[in-house]
């Protein structure tokens, strides 16, 4: 019988939220019950929550300036006003179904919780990142990211994560981070990665293809442009270009303004016009400082790209190291380009790594794959509750 299951999500999750739930409806092994979207609680609809919606919004925005002065805009959804309304809204939909209709909540991330006490109803997180994680990157003083965020706010998401039956992560070094620092059993969580995001012919149906090396294109995808230290790859890329005069780079996603001979800034595009820049490059390269998943390798991967990233995050998770691809060292542009040069040099080495790369790809990083594991761990834990409850009666 399937498992009928209530999603509790906040706005897109970079994506990750549609491939997720599209990917539930797919598994027949669950019934996706309904989608709520709990931060309705604090912005203003119009229709839908009335007069309260736009006087919440409006208390949220003064609990912002209240706990982050001069920053409030930027942590608005990180108040443990937001928190609350957010998690009592969630509270309600968990209640409105009650256990008759659903058997299970997946909540995505955590800025608000299932309720205010631990729920009846078996209750899981997927994440891909922790706000430890994000405060204690060593460049956090080089980009804006979520750091600064209360104790009072950090208290109430370690709760989150511990009213949880299990937690699902994209990458290993959330887990260490949920055992080390948010004191949950380790077998409470489990990693389960991710696929891509993109919805192209070849992610719809993944096929080995034949695919030229000759050429020296590299390709950056990204819209943090300073985040994801584009500006490394372009000293890489000048010292690459007096080697391989034929060399070239293009930029998607992001517009920074570049005028270097070989260099192409295509901009933002949609996901259905990306997929012609993954099959016309060779590498793919993006040195990022902080990247608490990384989909996008996951994508090249899916397109034969040999990968170039660093050592952070879940990186080195996606890329093998000598395998499918390079990991370098953070802010270093000389280790770059001797990496694709060496790629250059070796168009059998390219076409090497990219087969191992796409073979990985299509074994560890795909929705379907991600939600079958989650679906299992579900099911296995509303198996031990049900044993449980028998036995105590």
């Amino acid at each position: 019988m399937a498992l009928n299951i209530l999603f509790l999500v906040a706005g897109r999750f970079s994506g990750i939220n549609e491939c997720l739930i599209k990917s539930f409806s797919k598994n027949s092994r669950v019934k996706v019950i309904d989608v709520i979207n709990p931060t309705r609680a604090i912005r203003p609809v119009w229709g839908t929550l009335g007069l309260s919606s736009f006087l919440n919004s409006f208390v949220a925005e003064l609990a912002a300036i209240s706990e982050y002065g001069g920053a409030w805009a930027y942590y608005r959804w990180r108040t443990p006003f937001a928190f609350r309304k957010m998690t009592l809204l969630s509270e309600e939909a968990i209640k409105k179904f009650g256990e008759g209709k659903i058997d299970a909540v997946l909540m995505t991330q955590t800025l608000f919780s299932f309720s205010q006490n631990k729920p009846d109803i078996p209750s899981f997180v997927f994440t891909d990142n922790t706000n430890r994680l994000t405060r204690e990157t060593p460049f956090k003083d080089q980009f804006k990211l979520h750091f600064q965020t209360s104790p009072r706010w950090q208290r109430l998401e370690k709760e989150a994560y511990l009213k949880a039956d299990k937690v699902f992560v994209m990458g290993p070094h959330v887990k260490t981070s949920l055992i080390d620092f948010y004191d949950l059993d380790p077998k409470k969580v489990v990693v389960v990665g991710g696929g891509p995001n993109i919805i192209t012919s070849l992610n719809k149906k993944p096929e080995f293809r034949e695919k030229s090396y000759k050429d020296r294109i590299l390709l950056f995808v990204g819209r943090d442009f300073k985040r994801k230290r584009g500006g490394d790859l372009l000293q890489a890329f000048k010292i690459v270009k007096k080697k391989f005069k034929d060399a070239r780079l293009i930029i998607v996603g992001c517009r920074p303004k570049i005028k270097i001979d070989g260099v192409e800034v295509v901009g933002k595009l949609n996901p259905d016009q990306l997929e012609k820049y993954y099959e016309k490059a060779q590498v793919f390269v993006m040195p990022s400082l902080f990247e608490p998943w990384g989909t996008v390798w996951v994508e090249a991967m899916t397109y034969q790209l040999p990968c170039i990233g660093t050592n952070v995050g879940s990186i080195p998770y996606i890329i093998e190291d000598g395998k499918t691809g390079f990991i370098v060292k953070p802010k270093n542009p000389k280790e770059i380009a001797e990496r694709v040069i060496y790629l250059f040099e070796n168009p059998y080495i390219m076409e090497q790594f990219g087969r191992e790369g796409f073979l990985k790809a299509l074994k560890n990083f795909t929705w379907g794959k991600v939600v079958d594991t989650i679906v299992k761990e579900m099911g296995a834990t509303l198996k031990e509750k049900l044993n449980k409850s028998i036995s105590t009666q």
